[in-house]
């Protein structure tokens, strides 16, 4: 995309969205502590194939680029000031300068944060974590990835899990909801440009909705239980029909302060035809996942989870329409004090293929009289990530969720669409301490893909993907290397070697 369009915009909003609360900052009182920190990094990556191998740019943020033979500089600083009364008040800006890389020069964070206790209120762009899968082994939730670079947003949450009045521990709770905006406006309409054939329709100006609601029994015993939903939805914004190329037009949903209360959840859209909505008279396009999650204390050091995080994308879904769809994991953890050769270990098995079923013949995807008439009821076809308005759940071109549905950056004729979404996926990651000063991390997947139940593939996509890591640290410095690769019909056979040296140092 042009990058003088996108440094305007990203870093316009994202400073914008930080500094609302700095008056709070200036007239904070000097002698309460303030530290003042930051972070310097360089990352290169050499090799062979049309991308970066899959295991280095997965899940990272898109802070490394999908092409190959690339590198970046990155600079993050960070302040953190204590207000009195439990209040604290931090921000960050981070920006990267790439070389040969899907974006060159931006911010890739920008926020401000304000913490009460148990409680914060956050604007701007920032690279959450996700709130139960492991961010450095696992294959990434279904609807809060961190696969896409952030969207900037304003919102509110529980710093982690928070103990719930009256349960004397015994119940907890992890909440976080806010509202964002996509920036990759013009990335969607130079995709567009680049080929009008496939993304002959597109839309810009898309506004998000996030949150998600976890309730946890006390995690010290020897058996508890995790329960909860991620919701997000993607609303408003302008979709360009290029269909008729000589009749173009644009159709553009609503962003009132109605719009904003009717995706809290999937409620009605009265002019369901006049926006061409296409989703069963709901406003938005609403996404998801439930997770159901065991956990057992083995003994004082090791735990181990057992998890299911059931995809949806309509009711059928909810209902658990879909079949065996979802992420169903295994996570060990050892919390032992010295080096330990296995810290951590993940063992997951994806699978989209069902989809609530091929076909999908609701009455109320009509009007009257015809909704009345017909008896029949078929749900199904959800297309996970794809929606008729908005194309596509993604941020320039990379899935926001998981990563194991092929990203639309990776498609070769440039369509904005995920055109393979119905996968299965095996995915091993593990994770250790060689010695005080070193560590690695190993992990890899298979991926088998059908396309879609609209456009199927002639001939199974299947890929193998690995990567191993090992990281040096002594002091502020951190040193790595990694090599990684692809093998299979998906992303071609790549080989990539990875180098990066990081340094973490303090101003105050």
């Amino acid at each position: 995309m042009r990058l003088r369009t996108m440094l305007t915009k990203r870093t316009r909003f994202a400073l914008g969205a930080a500094l609302t609360f700095l008056p709070l900052l200036a007239s904070a009182q000097d002698s309460l502590p303030t530290r003042i920190s930051y972070v310097l990094q360089t990352e290169a990556s050499v090799g062979t194939g049309d991308y970066s191998a899959y295991q280095l740019v997965t899940n990272r943020h898109h802070i490394h680029s999908t092409r190959p033979n690339t590198a970046y500089v990155r600079g993050a600083l960070s302040v953190e000031h204590a207000l009195g009364g439990g209040a604290v008040l931090s921000g960050c800006v981070d920006g990267v300068a790439s070389l040969h890389a899907d974006h060159q020069v931006y911010l890739q964070q920008c926020y401000a944060n304000l913490t009460y206790k148990s409680f914060f209120l956050e604007a701007g762009a920032r690279e959450e974590p996700p709130v139960l899968r492991d961010a450095e082994l696992s294959s990434g939730p279904f609807a809060k990835g961190i696969n896409a670079k952030p969207v900037p947003q304003l919102h509110l949450g529980t710093n982690g899990f928070v103990d719930i009045p009256f349960t004397r521990g015994w119940l907890q709770a992890n909440f976080d909801g806010g509202y964002g905006v996509f920036l990759d406006g013009d990335y969607r309409e130079q995709a567009y440009r680049r080929s009008p054939v496939v993304n002959y329709r597109y839309a810009t100006g898309i506004l998000y909705h996030q949150k998600h609601l976890y309730f946890r029994s006390n995690p010290t015993k020897p058996l508890f239980v995790t329960v909860g939903i991620e919701h997000v939805v993607q609303f408003a914004g302008t979709k360009h029909d290029f269909v008729d190329k000589d009749y173009p037009k644009t159709v553009k949903k609503p962003a009132s302060l109605k719009a904003f209360w009717n995706v809290i959840l999937p409620l009605g859209d009265n002019k369901y035809f006049e926006n061409e909505a296409m989703e069963d008279w709901v406003y938005g396009n609403h996404l998801g996942s439930m997770t159901v999650q065991l956990g057992w204390n083995i003994d004082r050091h090791h735990q181990l989870e057992a998890y299911l995080d059931n995809p949806f994308e309509d009711g059928s879904g909810i209902r658990k329409g879909n079949g065996w769809d979802g992420l169903w994991g295994l996570r060990y953890s050892n919390t032992k004090p010295g080096p330990q050769l296995v810290r951590r270990a993940v063992a997951e098995y994806l699978q989209t293929t069902n989809q609530s079923g091929p076909l999908h013949w609701d009455r109320g995807d009509y009007p009257e009289p015809a909704r009345s008439q017909i008896t029949d009821l078929v749900v199904g076809n959800d297309s996970y990530y794809n929606h008729t308005f908005y194309s596509s759940y993604d941020h320039y071109g990379m899935a926001l969720g998981t990563a194991l549905l092929l990203s639309p950056i990776y498609n070769k004729d440039g369509q904005m669409m995920f055109s393979d979404s119905r996968v299965k996926a095996w995915h091993l990651g593990l994770c250790g301490e060689l010695t005080d000063n070193i560590s690695y991390i190993a992990k890899g997947s298979y991926r088998e893909g059908w396309g879609t139940y609209n456009a199927p593939l002639p001939i199974k996509h299947h890929s193998f993907d690995a990567l191993v890591k090992g990281v040096y640290h002594t002091g502020p410095w951190q040193l790595g290397a990694s090599y990684a690769f692809d093998l299979g019909n998906i992303y071609g056979d790549c080989h990539t070697f990875n180098f990066n040296v990081a340094y973490h140092g303090k101003i105050l």
